[in-house]
């Protein structure tokens, strides 16, 4: 790719990308089923990991509840699940 730079008639030589960058995806739901399961499997395991991490670095309490596509319930919880829930239901602060 040569570009003409018209003020000083100088000649640029630009590498070609090759790459596409940055781009939007489209977001949407799958449709096969093998697929979406693996896609829900991995996409779990990283948000609990998350999760997780997020408890250990910044001290807090975390729950999560997750439904997968097959109608399974998947739950976890840092220090426990039900601590968690126990404390958002009662309105309450965790213990420090």
């Amino acid at each position: 790719m040569v570009v003409i730079n018209n003020i000083n008639n100088n000649v640029d030589y630009k590498k070609p990308k090759l790459t596409k960058g940055c781009q939007k995806i489209e977001i949407k739901k799958l449709e096969d089923k093998n697929s979406l399961q693996v896609t829900f499997s991995k996409r779990r395991s990283s948000l609990f990991n998350k999760a997780m991490k997020l408890s250990v670095l910044c001290g807090l309490e975390v729950g999560i509840i997750v439904f997968s596509p097959n109608g399974k319930m998947f739950v976890i919880g840092h220090p426990n699940f039900d601590t968690v829930l126990n404390c958002y239901l009662n309105g309450e602060s965790p213990p420090p």
